[in-house]
């Protein structure tokens, strides 16, 4: 498709079961800055979630050369390009042609794409319902030694953060070593929960083996929560996916099944 002058493409995935009679739930997933929509559905295992519990997959492609995405407050594509509006409209068409449930359309993303899913969640909060943003940030330091944030949100939308905090790419903490230094993740938990009108004081859970810390934050407007999940031995790589090593097995996490877990239970109310 083409958007605002660029040529966009995606992969849609249907369940096999599909037979239009039912409208079902929308995902998409954004890959992260130099990867691609085929590397998205793939190495996240989000594609085999859609087929296994039966929810319609979506994995655009950014732009540039590599691949990235302008998420606002960064701009990893090298062009000048709208990727709000691009998705936008990639929701109307997938809408058109694909019997979707428009109270549960949900975005998943890693790292740069986790930085755009964290502004789709603000700027599109009216149609999406919730967002998981893996090794991601709501902003970065900006010039002036403040911070430039995403907008705030236009309404209430439910929010899963997942965060490695060995993460050397883009900082858990605003104390760690990392390549991108942004807002923090219990810093962007608490922006986010501040966003929906949650208690900013969250419930805290722990992993059986103590390396997996789930911070929640209830009680938002419509029905929203806020959740952070902490891993400390997590890196950037997607936890339970396929990096450039292969598997990651180490953390014991699968997001995808995490993910979709936490957007079943979050579908938009109105």
């Amino acid at each position: 498709m083409t958007v605002g002058g660029f040529d966009r493409s995606y992969i849609l995935r249907v369940p096999r079961a599909y037979d239009g009679t039912k409208p079902l739930p929308l995902v998409i997933v954004l890959h992260g800055w130099t990867a691609s929509a085929r590397i998205a559905e793939q190495a996240t295992h989000m594609g085999e979630e859609s087929d296994k519990e039966g929810f319609v997959m979506v994995a655009p492609d950014g732009v540039g050369s590599p691949q990235g995405w302008n998420a606002g407050f960064i701009n990893l594509s090298g062009k000048q390009v709208d990727d709000v509006k691009f998705i936008d409209a990639l929701l109307d068409k997938v809408e058109s042609e694909v019997g979707i449930d428009t109270d549960r359309v949900f975005v998943a993303g890693h790292s740069n794409g986790a930085f755009l899913a964290n502004l789709l969640a603000a700027r599109l909060s009216t149609r999406v319902a919730a967002i998981a943003s893996v090794a991601g940030t709501v902003g970065v330091p900006s010039k002036d030694g403040g911070f430039k944030i995403i907008d705030p949100a236009v309404g209430p939308v439910s929010v899963m953060l997942i965060h490695g905090k060995m993460d050397r790419m883009v900082q858990y903490a605003s104390t760690d070593v990392a390549l991108l230094h942004g807002v923090g993740a219990m810093e962007s938990a608490k922006w986010w929960a501040k966003q929906d009108g949650c208690s900013l004081t969250p419930t805290e859970s722990k992993s059986p083996n103590g390396y997996v810390v789930t911070d929640t934050f209830p009680g938002g407007k419509n029905g929203t929560e806020v959740t952070l999940v902490s891993i400390s031995n997590g890196t950037h790589d997607w936890p339970g996916g396929i990096s450039r090593d292969g598997p990651e097995t180490k953390t014991g996490v699968n997001a995808a099944s995490l993910i979709w877990d936490f957007f079943k239970s979050h579908p938009k109310v109105h």
